[in-house]
Parts: structure tokens; sequence; C-alpha cells
């Protein structure tokens, strides 16, 4: 959808024209999902703007949205480059001040205030994506870390934890599975399902989600950890990665020793 016929048009026309005439500002585009043009109406509003004076954005930012639509949260993160805010009516609004545009296209940014030209020396597009070996190697190891608590929690008899433990290693094995998706723009994390494949979103569905209940809960770890390490260590060798061979055993072995609980 063009970003002109969206509902939030008018909020990004007044956005667009405040900051514009904030002190320092070089340039403004609207990317994210308005910008990909794939928004929707539960989209936010996502602006990249270049700047000599964070300060002086971040305020304008903040005096047009008072003026306006009225804001309920803001907050500013990275000392100012990057701006949250929240209207009354739950519009979310992010303003992001990188120092450079690296990392852009022309294809997910559109032009709001260019008086010099920049959108043009962008690239059309971004390449594919490919798996990050750093990302990989950090998610598989958290899944292991996170894998191998169970016994801590189970000993404690902690079991509400362990529900919440369940959930990341969840939250891992899609984190995994978005790291082969070639799309170079992921965008946020409210639409995975717009970047999964479907047989990848059904692997999703199935995974349980018990209560604090010991036997589902344990179920439920081996299930998570079936799906997972299979595809962690076939993603490892095809990126030339190495596999924590070491830290899987000891896992499974302490698994085995305090819970009587074989992995897959």
């Amino acid at each position: 959808m063009d970003w002109k016929a969206s509902d939030d048009a008018a909020l990004i026309e007044t956005l667009a024209t405040a900051l514009a005439q904030a002190t320092g500002l070089t340039a403004l585009f609207l990317s994210g999902s308005h910008g990909r043009g794939s928004a929707d109406r539960f989209s936010d509003i996502d602006l990249v703007g270049l700047t000599d004076n964070r300060t002086a954005a971040v305020a304008a930012l903040h005096a047009a949205l008072e003026a306006g639509p009225g804001v309920v949260y803001f907050q500013e993160l990275f000392g100012g480059r990057l701006c949250n805010a929240i209207t009354p009516e739950w519009r979310r609004v992010d303003l992001f001040l990188p120092d450079g545009l690296e990392g852009h296209a022309q294809n997910l940014l559109v032009p709001l205030h260019d008086p010099v030209g920049l959108h043009a020396t962008l690239p059309e597009a971004l390449p594919p994506a490919a798996p990050s070996p750093a990302r990989v190697s950090s998610i598989t190891n958290e899944f292991l870390r996170v894998l191998g608590l169970l016994h801590v929690g189970a000993g404690r008899g902690e079991d509400v934890l362990l529900v919440r433990g369940l959930g990341i290693l969840r939250d891992k094995l899609a984190e995994l599975m978005l790291e082969e998706v070639p799309e170079p723009d992921k965008g946020g994390a409210l639409h995975p399902s717009r970047l999964l494949p479907p047989e990848d979103m059904a692997i999703l569905i199935a995974l349980p989600c018990p209560g604090p209940d010991r036997a589902a809960l344990l179920a439920g770890y081996a299930e998570v950890a079936g799906g997972f390490l299979p595809r962690a260590r076939a993603l490892h060798t095809r990126i030339g990665l190495d596999w924590p061979g070491a830290f899987e055993a000891a896992t499974r072995a302490v698994l085995r020793r305090e819970l009587a609980l074989e992995l897959p």
C-alpha cells in the first residue's frame, strides 16, 4: 500500500514537516513496512533521519506528537539514535538517526525530505542475506545454555520458571529459522508469518505450550530440542561454523543424569 493512502498519511506528513525544519537535519526517509509498501493497519511509522543535531531532531519529533495526536510514551535509546513513541490511539512512531545510510536501499526507503538527493545514491535493492555466523553461534549456544538450565529449575521445583525457559527455546528456534531467510530486510519482530515459509510456521505452531506441569514441560523441552538441534547442526555445517559438540554433550549428559531425560 502506498503510504499516502494509509490511515497514517496525515501523521506522517505532519512529522515530516516538523522534522524537516529541525536544525541540522539533512534528510528524512520513511522506512519499515510503509517504506516497503507492505504496511497494514497494525504497522508502525518508521522514520530514518540524517542529522548533525540529534537533540534537535528528537525534540522536533516530541513537539510534533504533543501538538498533534499526543504522546503517552516516549523513550530515547543509544544517545538519541533511536526514539520510540506511542500516541493515545496506540499509533507507534520510531525515529532512527544513524550516522549514514549503509544497509539501506532505494526500495526500502521513501524520501520525505531529501534536498540533496541522497536517495538516488543508494543501491536499488540489497542483495539476498546470508546467515550470520556470529548470530547463528550465539543462538545455538544460548539454546544449549537454557536447555541445560532445565535441570536447575526442575531440581528446585520452579515449574513456572520452566515455562518461561521453554518459551525462550521456542524463540531461539524461530530466530534460527529467520537466519535462513534470504530477505535482506526482515523488518520488525511482529510479522514472522510474512517471512517464514509455511512449513516453518507449521513447525512453530505445532510446538507444545504447556503450563507448569512437570511431565508436559519435560516432553516440551525434548520436542523443541528435537526440532532445533538437527537444524542448527546442519546450518553450522552449511556455513562452515564449528559445532559446539562438547557443550551439546555436556547438556545431554546432565539432563540424562539429573532428570532421566533423553534428548532426540
